[in-house]
């Protein structure tokens, strides 16, 4: 029996599908208009053109399937309709639970964020932790409450285990979802100039790979209703860029941007994207979001499903060789 990703097309899909057709596993893949990457073209995979709100195609893709990866989600930082990140985030979920369970799927992998878990204070926040501060934005709030969805169709019997994926790098196409990829690329370039504030927050950077193995150790092991954190290397952005220079020889001087200069600029931003549409490079709450640590701790993920985290050093090298290699640089 197939199975079915939603979201396949994007930084995470890509190399998921990639990794299970491989495997020569059988395939569906839902998707808007026709994906350009010949990956998705080869034996085994099937396209099902629809879209994770219409429940049409969301049926029909469901059927004949025994397990669904769930990666479609609005994750960018704006939307000109706030309401896109509900409609896609928690509508679009529940459109695809009912569906699944509807079609007797064997079992679903809800793929969240670690944002949902909250910033850490005294040491790396855990799945046990309670959150220690509202959310910053509307993606974080709106992937908690599909998380919440979640349970209560694990609490009936129907089999979803939630993976949080951090700040995840490495190699994949430039969706706008793996922005610690496209620092790695500016820097290398001479284009990266600024370090947030002090640079001395932490976050926790996982790798690619790393979080799509993750997956699917989390359908074959991962225990229903569950959360299991995909954080990565706990690091400052400082240590970041230092190994960023290290490994690729490249010595940029960066400035260091405060913060309120960050908010002042992340609110024209903001106005200029409300009056004409244009997607802004920051918001003001991402801009407040960064101001506070996020490490983490992933050891759940580790124990129970064989998680692993790959050394900054390691990663960051793999990420460089594969951007020199395929962005001409």
């Amino acid at each position: 029996m197939p199975i079915l990703i939603t979201g396949a097309t994007g930084y995470l899909g890509s190399l998921l599908t990639q990794k299970l057709a491989c495997q020569g596993r059988e395939l569906k893949i839902l998707c808007r208009k026709d994906p350009a990457d010949p990956v998705f073209y080869q034996k085994g995979i099937s396209l099902i053109r629809g879209d994770i709100l219409d429940k049409e195609s969301i049926i029909r893709a469901s059927r004949g399937v025994r397990q669904v990866y769930h990666l479609a989600a609005y994750a960018r930082l704006w939307a000109k309709d706030p309401l896109t990140y509900t409609r896609m985030n928690v509508e679009g979920t529940r459109c695809l639970l009912e569906a699944a369970r509807n079609a007797g799927v064997e079992k679903m992998v809800h793929v969240s964020t670690a944002g949902v878990v909250g910033p850490s204070v005294d040491c790396p926040m855990n799945e046990d932790m309670p959150r220690n501060a509202g959310f910053f934005n509307l993606y974080e709030k709106t992937k908690w409450e599909a998380e919440v969805m979640c349970r209560e169709f694990a609490d009936q019997g129907f089999s979803v285990t939630i993976v949080n994926p951090s700040r995840i790098y490495g190699p994949g196409p430039d969706t706008g979802s793996n922005p610690v990829t496209r620092i790695i690329e500016l820097y290398i370039r001479g284009k990266w100039k600024v370090v947030p504030g002090s640079g001395e927050d932490i976050g926790s950077y996982c790798y690619v790979e790393d979080v799509v193995e993750g997956m699917m150790h989390a359908m074959e092991r991962g225990r229903s209703g569950e959360r299991y954190l995909f954080g990565g290397v706990n690091a400052s952005f400082n240590q970041l860029i230092k190994t960023i220079s290290i490994a690729s020889g490249v010595r940029n001087r960066l400035w260091h941007l405060p913060f309120p200069i960050l908010e002042t600029f992340s609110q024209v931003q903001l106005a200029f994207a409300e009056l004409t549409g244009r997607p802004p490079l920051i918001t003001p709450d991402w801009v407040k979001k960064y101001k506070y640590h996020w490490a983490l701790d992933s050891s759940k993920a580790i124990r129970e499903i064989g998680y692993r985290i790959r050394p900054l050093e390691e990663g960051v090298r793999k990420t460089i060789k594969w951007v020199k290699e395929n962005r001409l640089i």
